[in-house]
């Protein structure tokens, strides 16, 4: 394994860590570390479209809310079932990370939402942050679980 890979695997072991985390009952939510996965400033492209923003305090607000709204909707755990890494050069890569999010539904029922996010990495400045990401369309994932 590179010492690029080694640096997106750990970067995302952590991430996931805190996703799952956040989720629990309490919550341990960890906003300084989620906010310190990601670049000073970042973009993000859904079927919804493309935003980009700073990872400033407006960004770490809204970091509880996000946790807040998958736990309303009767998330449970948030884990990774695959991570490949593509290197592009050598402080350049992309993340293709198959995420597994546990939930159980208003009705008592549990289930599974599986997706995979695309992460653009960098590590310019010496450790691995996230520039860029490509994620589905969640809000339907969510509607088509029933969970919204």
């Amino acid at each position: 394994m590179t010492k690029l890979e080694t640096k997106v695997r750990a970067l995302f072991d952590a991430y996931a860590k805190r996703s799952d985390d956040a989720l629990q009952d309490p919550p341990r939510e960890d906003v300084d570390g989620v906010a310190a996965a990601f670049a000073p400033y970042f973009v993000g492209s859904s079927p919804r479209g493309v935003m980009g923003g700073a990872n400033d305090e407006q960004f770490r607000a809204m970091i509880p809310k996000g946790f807040a709204r998958y736990h309303a909707v009767g998330g449970k755990h948030m884990t990774i079932k695959g991570l490949k890494v593509t290197e592009l050069d050598h402080c350049h890569a992309i993340a293709d990370v198959d995420w597994d999010f546990a939930y159980t539904n208003k009705a008592g029922q549990s289930g599974h939402v599986t997706f995979t996010n695309f992460y653009f990495v960098t590590t310019a400045d010496g450790a691995a942050k996230v520039f860029g990401y490509v994620t589905p369309d969640e809000e339907q994932a969510m509607r088509d679980h029933g969970l919204i």
